[in-house]
């Protein structure tokens, strides 16, 4: 086999149709930055590209700084207390722990998800509030999320013990109270009218024909379950 001479082989020209574009020398170092058009070379800079990628170091520092502080923390807790709020409650039944304590069983619903309570003395001045949603790891207990569902329940339930002013009638069988002024006892039988007349955490004052009453104790406390507003 014959050797072929240096000479004798085709030499490879540095100047291709790339050089020709004055897009710089194939073989020169720095080619990209040699360029008469730098919007052509390969690598140029575009202002549009440096902007966006500008922007996005701009924001990523921006999320950096906010994660280290307590503003990004204290936003996600309060987005995720509005989410815990009370949907739905309603009064299971009050049982008659002795002769002056009450206690309310509650169910209500909160994300989707139904837990029970009680609140124990429920006409007392400070009732007390338990439930099994305190215990619910999957919810934020933040101790001001707390203080809220407890006052909303007590307030919920208390309130929907003081019926509104306006005429009841009796669906009991009879209830007994006394006026307020003599001490007279009044016998209500089924189907009487009274008209409420004031409504506390304790007692409700009513008045049949001229004379006022009140209402306190079982008479109070289970109002809503013996008459109907009329």
């Amino acid at each position: 086999m014959k050797i072929k001479r240096f000479n004798d082989i085709q030499r490879i020209n540095e100047t291709t149709e790339f050089n020709l574009q004055r897009l710089g020398a194939d073989s020169a170092p720095n080619a990209v930055w040699s360029t008469d058009n730098p919007e052509m070379s390969l690598g140029s800079f575009d202002k549009n590209q440096n902007a966006i990628t500008n922007a996005i170091a701009k924001v990523n520092d921006i999320l950096f700084k906010l994660s280290r502080s307590n503003s990004l923390s204290n936003l996600r807790s309060k987005i995720a207390l509005e989410n815990q709020d009370i949907t739905s409650l309603t009064i299971q039944r009050i049982i008659k722990r002795n002769s002056v304590l009450y206690d309310a069983y509650v169910k209500f619903i909160i994300e989707d998800l139904e837990y029970w309570g009680v609140i124990y003395n429920i006409t007392a001045r400070n009732p007390e509030f338990k439930s099994e949603v305190f215990k619910d790891h999957e919810l934020l207990q933040a101790k001001e999320w707390v203080v809220k569902i407890k006052g909303t329940v007590i307030k919920t339930v208390r309130n929907w013990l003081k019926p509104e002013p306006g005429n009841y009638k009796l669906i009991n069988d009879e209830v007994v109270c006394y006026s307020r002024e003599t001490g007279n006892m009044l016998k209500m039988n089924k189907d009487i009218v009274v008209k409420v007349i004031r409504s506390y955490n304790d007692e409700i004052t009513i008045q049949y024909k001229n004379d006022y009453y009140t209402l306190v104790d079982d008479n109070f406390v289970y109002f809503n379950w013996w008459f109907e507003k009329v």
